[in-house]
């Protein structure tokens, strides 16, 4: 008796199966018929439209201002000394280069389209300062964008992984 009922559940389901197959070609076949119906509409407003020039599109190029650029020089600069020490050291090699300068601390040199920073992490006293890459200073050390605590790894997100 419970071999019938199995049986009998299986029939049900290809039954099922069937008919969704069937109702599914049958729906794509009448979606193809009316794609056949609108393409041949579709020619036949094309080609009683007349040919039209279109107006050449002006590229747009956002120039920043001299004092735009000090100002986003000096955020990409503050933003890269405020990133925590060890996400930097993740990405060296890739994005960062990293050397240990004596008297300095750790240095990481990160090269922008926009200009080139020097992140310098003074061991000794936990300061982190950036600055803007200068061939002709000493150790590179130009001018000093960013200066304060040096953060050495992010602080964990609330609630983040419970």
């Amino acid at each position: 008796m419970e071999n019938n009922k199995q049986h009998f559940k299986w029939i049900i389901f290809l039954i099922i199966i069937v008919i969704i197959f069937v109702i599914g070609f049958s729906l794509v076949d009448n979606s193809k018929s009316s794609s056949e119906d609108n393409s041949a509409v579709k020619t036949t407003k094309v080609h009683k439209k007349v040919a039209v020039k279109k107006k050449p599109i002006k590229k747009v190029v956002n120039k920043r201002t001299p004092a735009e650029e000090e100002r986003y020089v000096e955020g990409v600069g503050q933003a890269f000394g405020q990133k925590d020490s060890q996400s930097i050291q993740k990405y060296v090699g890739s994005m960062y280069q990293s050397v240990f300068v004596d008297g300095l601390g750790m240095t990481y040199t990160w090269k922008t389209s926009d200009a080139t920073y020097i992140r310098v992490d003074n061991t000794d006293n936990g300061i982190t300062m950036v600055y803007l890459y200068d061939d002709s200073a000493e150790n590179h050390l130009g001018r000093m964008i960013y200066q304060g605590e040096t953060i050495k790894q992010m602080a964990p997100r609330d609630g983040y992984g419970q």
